[in-house]
């Protein structure tokens, strides 16, 4: 039996609003556009009628959203590798980005502006996949003021051509996975913070998973590879298995909120402070100071 034949003989009361049935049949719509820089500009639903520039997708998707009342809407935006020199500042709520291509090669998807950030903005069930993001500028080169419920993987965080203040940061995140990322620059560009949550009053890091990152040479010296400030609200999250490594004596994992679970993680780094963090929820994390390795905390203190 479908699911809808079962809803609609009797197991569950159907429910209007409005003359519209949301209970008892509740479908999911969705559409497939595509971002070619050799499409037509047309429609998107192809790649000959493809979108030029992601923003143009991302309009067509929310126009899209808009029509569908009491649906559950999952759109993909599927992006052929190429350089788009787009700020990308509209965010499509409940939709997959996916950049084709291979990150490391010139066959790769770039979201790489003139100038200022690569990302920004507010949305809530956004999944980016395989994307590089480049930031021009002294801001940061994805600055979410919120993003929930949304999945950040197989992504590259990277300074164009001058230091910047953060790769990505949050200022209330909940529900998120930030996984698989890296975070690589070369020569001196840097950025003062990997991994960052804002603190402040309705500042959030809830139940947020940070996960199998490899901040690697993108963080100054004495800079800091994952922070959560002391008063962002960060009960539920998790900071495992992530790869760091400072040149300097900078600060691997910073929690000042004492609220996250760190576990599993390796920090490479020349003195400074590999791991500020709530030592009653954290273990098993290791540290390398220029090859002395410890564990952070120490397990002879139990």
């Amino acid at each position: 039996m479908g699911i809808d034949k079962f809803y609609r003989r009797g197991a569950f009361p159907a429910l209007s609003v409005n003359g519209v049935e949301v209970f008892g049949f509740y479908p999911t719509a969705g559409k497939t556009y595509f971002v070619w820089k050799g499409g037509n500009n047309t429609n998107g639903l192809n790649w000959k009628n493809a979108f030029t520039t992601i923003a143009g997708a991302i309009a067509a998707h929310t126009a899209f959203r808009a029509t569908q009342t009491y649906k559950s809407v999952d759109t993909y935006i599927i992006i052929a590798p190429d350089t788009y020199e787009e700020n990308i500042i509209a965010l499509p709520f409940s939709c997959h980005m996916i950049g084709l291509g291979h990150i490391g090669t010139d066959k790769a998807t770039e979201i790489s502006p003139a100038e200022g950030i690569a990302m920004a903005g507010t949305c809530s069930g956004l999944h980016l996949y395989n994307i590089r993001f480049e930031g021009e500028g002294s801001g940061d080169i994805c600055d979410f003021s919120i993003l929930n419920c949304s999945i950040i993987e197989n992504c590259q965080f990277v300074p164009k051509s001058a230091a910047m203040a953060a790769a990505i940061s949050f200022e209330d995140c909940k529900e998120t996975i930030i996984r698989n990322n890296r975070f690589n620059t070369g020569g001196a560009l840097y950025c003062d913070y990997g991994i960052k949550f804002n603190g402040g009053v309705d500042k959030y890091c809830h139940n947020t998973i940070i996960e199998d990152n490899i901040i690697n040479g993108a963080v100054k010296a004495t800079g800091t590879g994952i922070h959560i400030a002391a008063d962002c609200t960060a009960t539920g999250a998790v900071i495992r298995r992530n790869v760091i490594h400072l040149a300097g004596a900078g600060i691997g994992i910073d929690d000042d909120s004492d609220g996250a679970l760190v576990y599993d993680n390796k920090v490479f780094h020349v003195g400074g402070t590999p791991y500020d963090i709530n030592a009653a929820l954290s273990m098993n994390n290791r540290a390398n100071d220029n090859g002395t390795v410890t564990e952070v905390p120490d397990l002879a203190q139990y």
